[in-house]
């Protein structure tokens, strides 16, 4: 290929090839060279034609986004693997969404690697994470819907549009979870859990090495969600005062634990012993509402990495301290 004498449509679809190889996949200008049968020197050029037309946008992170002490913080109190603590003080709502997944973004452009398989749930801050994750083709990973369905809002931040959305990225395959997120009846669920396309993403999710996450606080527990309400018996209200709000689609309770009521044995959704196999357990906590149970989920191992925001940030630290004067 003659890479001087290119239409300008294939000069472009080429300088975003290039781009896409060296600063994505890791390639030097000599193996990308020889993958053309030209130059570096040309490579080079194209390169730098790329980041002046503004198919590249290299940004540089101030350390004044993030807060380091904060999060040294959180890994001293809470056992951690990982915490991403963005500085949102300034910012409002939307902003902080958008620099929250920006960070999401690139962390998990680090650790995703060849034929990853990545647990996906569903949510607003799952959903800035995705939408700001980079193009980069060629690593094949394949992308789970962890629990099934149900009726949210905005249809843009459900599973079922994440998941596809991801796997597009990464040139990967994608695994729906083609069920409810709970099924009424007790046979029916036996029923679809023997189904073989059901059978063969939950046995997926035994091999995940990522899993991404909302948490659900008590403003959202299912049991007082009317979307729920068919599911929703009078022996899940009677301990609604002993749940803290929602992890992977299962109602907790105030130890951490999967609550003890009838709504947790309707979900169709990854066991909690496949999850606690995953070697990145990554939770996108925004709102210092849901401090209490990320807390509880967190010491429980539930999850062990967390990227937020420094208010509820400190919000975590603060129940540690409430519990150790206690």
């Amino acid at each position: 290929m003659n890479i001087d004498k290119l239409l300008e449509n294939d000069r472009v679809e080429i300088m975003a090839d290039i781009a896409n190889q060296y600063y994505n996949l890791g390639k030097n200008q000599s193996e990308i060279a020889d993958a053309y049968q030209t130059n570096r020197f040309k490579i080079a050029k194209l390169l730098q034609d790329a980041r002046n037309e503004q198919i590249v946008e290299i940004r540089i992170r101030s350390p004044h986004e993030f807060s380091p002490a904060i999060e040294q913080d959180l890994l001293n109190a809470f056992p951690l693997k990982k915490a991403i603590v963005v500085n949102t003080q300034f910012s409002p709502y939307v902003d902080s969404l958008r620099q929250i997944g920006e960070a999401g973004a690139d962390y998990l452009s680090r650790i995703l690697h060849e034929h990853s398989v990545f647990g996906v749930t569903w949510g607003k801050t799952i959903y800035s994470v995705i939408t700001q994750m980079p193009c980069v083709h060629g690593k094949n990973i394949s992308v789970i819907q962890m629990a099934g369905n149900f009726k949210l809002q905005n249809p843009s931040t459900d599973s079922r549009a994440l998941v596809p959305q991801i796997a597009s990225l990464y040139n990967g395959t994608y695994h729906f979870l083609d069920a409810p997120l709970y099924i009424k009846d007790p046979a029916l669920k036996s029923a679809l859990m023997s189904e073989p396309g059901i059978q063969d993403t939950l046995s997926l999710t035994r091999t995940m090495d990522i899993v991404l996450t909302g948490v659900g606080g008590l403003s959202s527990l299912p049991i007082s969600n009317p979307v729920f309400a068919p599911y929703v018996t009078p022996a899940d209200r009677k301990h609604e005062e002993n749940c803290i709000g929602s992890l992977y689609g299962y109602v907790l309770d105030r130890n951490g634990e999967i609550a003890d009521i009838p709504l947790n044995q309707k979900v169709i959704a990854a066991s909690m012993e496949h999850i606690l196999l995953t070697k990145h357990r990554l939770a996108v906590v925004y709102g210092r509402h849901k401090a209490k149970i990320t807390a509880i989920a967190i010491k429980r191992q539930l999850i062990n990495e967390i990227l937020t925001d420094t208010d509820t940030a400190r919000t975590l630290l603060h129940h540690v301290q409430s519990e150790f004067s206690l």
